[in-house]
């Protein structure tokens, strides 16, 4: 880009990473900025960006991952955190468990009482 743009390109910050296409620096909340914009471009409902983080969270709990696993992934410094606030996440399988533990246990009643 900077041949293209030439002397219109900003040469201020040539050592960064995140600039634009004229070299100027790409602002922290340019992601979060245009994020309503990448959906509604692609049809796709008003959510906000902070939610992607949940989504994540809540699918790799809901995949089996270990919930000191999901806390280290989103940098939460205490695991507490993680489970609070997805704790809720986990009531599916609080149910598969429930279901699992009556059928085991209706297994050896069934067992117990055919001898």
């Amino acid at each position: 880009m900077k041949k293209a743009f030439g002397r219109g390109y900003c040469k201020k910050y040539e050592e960064y990473i995140c600039v634009d296409a004229v070299g100027e620096l790409i602002r922290p909340n340019y992601v979060s900025d245009h994020f309503p914009i990448v959906l509604r471009q692609n049809g796709l409902r008003k959510i906000r960006f902070h939610d992607l983080r949940h989504s994540c969270a809540s699918l790799l709990l809901a995949n089996g991952v270990q919930m000191k696993l999901i806390q280290e992934w989103l940098g939460h410094s205490d695991i507490s955190t993680t489970s609070n606030v997805y704790s809720h996440v986990d009531s599916e399988s609080k149910k598969m468990s429930a279901e699992a533990i009556a059928k085991a246990l209706s297994n050896e009643l069934a067992e117990a009482t055919a001898v």
